[in-house]
């Protein structure tokens, strides 16, 4: 009995430890996430198609005649926020862009605030697992009666073989999109 009681001690001690720690694993070592098991998607194989993609589900045709196309959601920013259990197939595959859900959602709401459109990538760097992407689009500003040219920067990462959007800088909002969600909404 002596013999297993050094040994039970310490692990009765690093049990409560590794509660802790290892949800926050995934933060600290994201290469760990579920991606590295992930097949490549075409789609998220390059960050251009990546950043292509999130601003075509966004467009929603700014050039339209009906004004009712260009305002009503396709993708409902709750299930965004919410996760996967009650998204739509097409909110799933938005989703799936991004590098968690609360990103997708943020990002989405603020591209479909300005009502952008018509995305042109202008400057495209990649440096091993991170690439910045600088793109034109047009946006309707709030105050206004015309469609503005304006300038985001989308920020990725590569986690696998797959390219996730992980931020998205503008003029109104230059730390960041989902950082000024969080400090909105409180998360640290």
């Amino acid at each position: 009995m002596k013999t297993k009681l050094p040994w039970l001690i310490p692990l009765l001690a690093l049990l409560p430890i590794a509660a802790v720690i290892a949800p926050r694993l995934k933060y600290w070592l994201p290469s760990l996430g579920p991606s590295i098991v992930e097949a490549a998607r075409p789609e998220q194989a390059t960050p251009e198609a990546v950043v292509t993609s999130v601003f075509q589900t966004a467009d929603q045709g700014g050039d339209s005649d009906n004004a009712n196309e260009v305002m009503t959601d396709r993708l409902n920013t709750m299930h965004l926020i919410q996760g996967k259990g009650n998204m739509t197939p097409e909110e799933q595959k938005f989703d799936d862009l991004f590098w968690d859900n609360k990103r997708s959602a943020a990002i989405y709401g603020y591209l479909r605030a300005g009502l952008t459109r018509a995305a042109n990538t202008t400057a495209n760097s990649t440096n091993g697992d991170a690439a910045v992407i600088t793109v034109a689009v047009k946006i309707f500003p709030r105050e206004g009666s015309e469609w503005v040219d304006s300038t985001y920067t989308v920020e990725l990462k590569k986690r696998g073989p797959n390219w996730y959007v992980d931020e998205m800088k503008t003029p109104h909002q230059p730390a960041g999109v989902y950082q000024a969600y969080k400090q909105k909404m409180g998360i640290p």
